[in-house]
């Protein structure tokens, strides 16, 4: 008798450490704070209640890698029903909806994102894939599809730019204004091996080069303007990088290990290591032309580090300024949604709660961990 008692408290014990171990407080928490209980993730901080495709995209990745279908259904759900019109196959989310001058809430600006469609189709494509649910992958390449027909533009043989949106950002003939932190490499990898009758390599080749010939002294920008005469500051944004180009390290550091391309671009990136590593935080802003920094970062920056500061061998000080990150990130309904979100992105991949594989697919904790 005693040693059943005493096996059955082992395996109490065990299930309370096992519900540990794949529980996600930083996820409760973002789901509690941002997330509607119709799925629809709000910004209170602008007066008219917004909701972005980027919000509904990056809560519907941090749902997979929660193994929350339930959630991941209502965002799904919402995102379909109120930004394409019921049907994501059919055309390109908009990327703005809230309330109007007289009170409705509607979309505020049908133009698409092109960085939060391609979130969605690839974690529609791998949530299909992890949960067994074929609908899913099946609205991620009617959607993929659709990102590279309308939101992609053919440059020389072999090379391909994704457009911030279908809409305002060709200045002239081959002459586009780009972002570099709306391609995440890995992202574009796994279309292009799940899709390999769409053009998918030609998109990755580019990104790569917009990457890392956009920033010549190893600080990426917000936004940049390529021509034929190559890569030029943006006059909007005065060649700076600041809340957009902090993603741009984050996913670079996420790369997978034998990526071909992560040595090339964790190597351009040093000076931003070195920045963050000597000030003992990111910079905030920094003038890309010339290599001069301003400003501390907030939280959300500091999580965003973490995979670039452990690729380059700064470990020990990744784990000293993760626990910063645990300690001083701040949530509430009408502030720090993105400083949130970059936590999630940044502590869940240091708490090694997901990883990309070498051909873009998602590892996530409770596939490996939690069985």
């Amino acid at each position: 008798m005693k040693q059943l008692i005493a096996l059955l408290v082992c395996i109490m014990l065990s299930s309370q450490v096992f519900a540990k171990q794949c529980n996600w407080p930083r996820w409760d928490t973002f789901k509690n704070t941002y997330i509607l209980d119709d799925g629809r993730v709000l910004d209170a901080s602008d007066p008219r209640q917004i909701t972005t495709s980027e919000g509904q995209s990056y809560a519907l990745f941090f749902s997979l890698i929660a193994n929350d279908p339930e959630t991941f259904d209502l965002l799904f759900k919402w995102t379909q029903t109120h930004l394409a019109k019921g049907d994501l196959t059919a055309r390109l989310p908009a990327w703005l909806w809230g309330r109007d001058t007289p009170g409705t809430f509607t979309v505020l600006d049908a133009n698409s994102a092109s960085d939060s469609d391609l979130w969605i189709a690839y974690t529609l494509y791998e949530a299909g894939r992890l949960w067994d649910n074929y609908y899913y992958q099946s609205v991620a390449y009617f959607l993929a599809s659709r990102i590279l027909r309308e939101e992609t533009v053919a440059l020389k043989q072999g090379e391909r730019f994704l457009l911030p949106a279908p809409k305002g950002f060709v200045i002239d003939d081959r002459t586009y204004r780009l972002n570099p932190s709306y391609v995440p490499i890995q992202l574009i990898e796994k279309m292009a091996t799940s899709f390999p009758n769409q053009d998918w390599a030609s998109l990755r080749k580019g990104s790569e080069l917009l990457i890392v010939e956009s920033m010549p002294k190893g600080f990426s920008p917000d936004w940049v303007v390529y021509s034929e005469k190559g890569y030029t500051r943006d006059k909007k944004t005065k060649g700076e990088g600041s809340y957009n180009a902090i993603r741009t390290y984050l996913w670079a550091g996420m790369l997978a290990d034998d990526d071909p391309f992560k040595p090339q671009v964790i190597e351009a990136m040093q000076p931003m290591v070195t920045a963050n590593t000597r000030k003992g935080l990111p910079p905030q802003t920094v003038n890309t032309r010339d290599g001069s920094y301003r400003g501390k970062g907030s939280a959300g920056f500091s999580a965003s580090m973490l995979p670039l500061l452990v690729a380059s061998g700064e470990r020990e000080f990744a784990k000293s300024q993760y626990q910063s990150v645990k300690e001083s990130l701040l949530s509430e309904q009408k502030n720090f949604y993105y400083d949130n979100v970059l936590a999630l992105f940044g502590e869940g991949w240091f708490e090694n709660r997901y990883r990309f594989d070498r051909d873009g697919s998602l590892v996530t904790f409770w596939d490996t961990q939690c069985q």
